[in-house]
């Protein structure tokens, strides 16, 4: 386990995190800019002198409120928006530069298999003014792993790509981050980098933890700030179980839950074979309910719901519903007027409509 209970007193700024949360997998860290999330990721990596408290990982005390880790006995890899290699040095030279400096490689990472992963290999003998944004986050990448980390620290690695470069990254990630052995803090404001990337996620609102756990768990509460905003959404996991319908993709997430999904660009089907597992966000703006099957509609996807729960609270004239699909927690936000009307309650059997374009 990873246990973190910071605190860092600034005059305009605190952030005060306590949380817990698995030592392998993606965790990803939400919220809006200025709550923290930078913040927090640097004093993890222990680049926050003034920040005070513990921190645990794998059961190595990293820092008590006695002592503390200077930054290099963490052996943290960090990935940042600007990726800051040594602009000197070649692409090759700024891949070996963490190796290098290692007193003995225990678990190294073979070199020519990670620079074909990350698609490299062409570029070792260029240097970093001459690279793409996405070019240079994935050596970066790699030049963090290469110094074989105890904890890799991502900081919005995809905010400073234009949609080309940003999309065959997020691919990348998607194969790559769930094969590494260690843990990892994946920092973004994006709701479609949770969806596609993170096995758990920690809130952050003004410096302050406000939820914390399994993505889809912390998604599916309806009193967390992020499901009362218009962010809102939900996550389900599936895979590809046909591709021969024109212009979709059919994703199986449950026993005869089938969800079909448009081969757009962020979903090319050349890059999602037949029983790959993905991973779907539903907006919950984007999912209407109804008391009865509608009959020759345009939206594909509809589905028998039971209604889990319904928020106490109405909020700009919106409840948000939490519906049960088979097993599976999806949010629905819809307005308090439609509540009423359709007289919704707990236990309800109801159908959910899902528009297809939501679930990219």
């Amino acid at each position: 386990m990873i246990d973190v209970e910071l605190l860092l007193q600034r005059s305009e700024f605190q952030l005060n995190t306590k949380f817990s949360v698995p030592s392998r997998g993606v965790t990803a860290v939400f919220g809006p800019s200025g709550c923290g999330k930078t913040t927090l990721l640097r004093a993890i990596a222990g680049l926050e002198p003034d920040a005070v408290g513990s921190l645990e990982v794998n059961g190595q005390h990293w820092q008590t409120p006695h002592e503390r880790l200077p930054v290099e006995a963490r052996r943290v890899g960090l990935v940042f928006q600007h990726p800051s290699l040594f602009p000197h040095l070649t692409v090759e030279e700024n891949l070996l530069y963490g190796r290098k400096r290692l007193e003995k490689a225990t678990n190294p990472y073979d070199l020519k298999e990670l620079i074909l992963i990350l698609g490299i290999e062409e570029l070792l003998n260029r240097h970093p003014d001459s690279l793409s944004g996405g070019e240079l986050q994935r050596v970066a990448l790699g030049r963090a792993l290469l110094a074989e980390p105890k904890l890799l620290l991502m900081d919005e690695p995809l905010s400073m790509l234009d949609q080309a470069s940003r999309e065959t990254l997020i691919q990348l990630l998607e194969n790559f981050l769930q094969q590494l052995d260690i843990p990892i803090f994946y920092v973004t404001h994006s709701s479609e980098e949770v969806a596609r990337l993170a096995d758990n996620l920690v809130l952050l609102s003004r410096g302050d933890v406000t939820a914390c756990g399994p993505t889809a768990t912390v998604l599916a509460s309806l009193d967390s700030e992020l499901s009362c905003s218009e962010s809102a959404f939900s996550v389900l996991q599936g895979e590809i179980s046909s591709k021969e319908l024109s212009g979709l993709l059919c994703i199986e997430c449950s026993d005869g839950i089938d969800l079909k999904v448009p081969a757009s660009e962020s979903m090319v089907a050349k890059h999602y074979p037949l029983g790959r597992a993905v991973r779907l966000r539903i907006r919950a703006r984007d999912v209407s309910i109804c008391l009865e099957r509608p009959q020759q509609s345009s939206i594909l996807n509809i589905l028998p719901a039971v209604i889990a729960e319904i928020s106490t609270s109405s909020d700009s004239g919106s409840r948000l519903i939490r519906l049960d699909i088979a097993g599976m927690h999806v949010l629905s936000k819809i307005s308090e007027y439609s509540v009423q009307q359709l007289g919704l309650h707990a236990k309800q059997v109801v159908f959910a409509q899902i528009k297809s374009a939501s679930l990219v």
